[in-house]
């Protein structure tokens, strides 16, 4: 289901939609939910890694992610607060985006800011294996696990630190499910690889 608080809705079908969206609220609005289709329904969308690199362009990131209906998925971004740190892969993006050209005063000024803090995830090993409660719940099935299995290092990373930071035990339970269902869905899941 959408949040329920009045956030202002955007059905991306491109990065070039969100962007677009981006660079004329990027000042004015904090958050937004953006929707799009799922990988099943065939119609024109944007991967979760398009989206996020948007968003970095403009000091924005993603945070909950949320199921609409059987045919469209949902993420809320915000604009990031100064005194946000950031992870090493959102850090690394950055770099990438700035050396692409890609990069906006606005996400440039954000990345300033927060290039020099610790990390997120600066307490937890890169090589840490996905804990085993995660792995339990996605071999329940073989299409998830086979596209959890399909992700790219980093993105399996990012989920692992998500879920390790949880302060409590409701909070990890509901990340692993979380976990669970985007990859039940495909998302993230390069096109080739995993459902589709």
């Amino acid at each position: 289901m959408p949040p329920k608080e009045k956030i202002e809705t955007l059905h991306a079908h491109s990065a070039k939609e969100l962007r677009a969206w981006l660079e004329k609220n990027h000042k004015k609005k904090d958050i937004v939910f953006m929707t799009k289709y799922k990988i099943h329904t065939k119609k024109p969308s944007l991967t979760h890694q398009e989206a996020m690199d948007e968003a970095i362009c403009f000091g924005w990131i993603d945070t909950t992610a949320k199921r609409v209906n059987n045919d469209v998925w949902g993420t809320i971004f915000v604009k990031r607060k100064p005194t946000a740190k950031w992870s090493k892969n959102t850090l690394s993006y950055a770099k990438q985006l700035i050396k692409n050209g890609r990069m906006t005063p606005a996400g440039l000024a954000a990345y300033n800011l927060s290039k020099d803090k610790p990390t997120t995830d600066h307490n937890i090993p890169k090589d840490t294996p996905p804990p085993t409660d995660l792995m339990r719940a996605l071999s329940r099935h073989k299409q998830t696990k086979a596209n959890w299995d399909s992700l790219a290092p980093s993105a399996r990373f990012m989920y692992v630190v998500w879920i390790e930071r949880a302060k409590q035990e409701e909070t990890r339970r509901r990340r692993i499910r979380g976990v669970v269902e985007r990859m039940r869905q495909g998302i993230g899941v390069k096109k080739g690889k995993g459902k589709y």
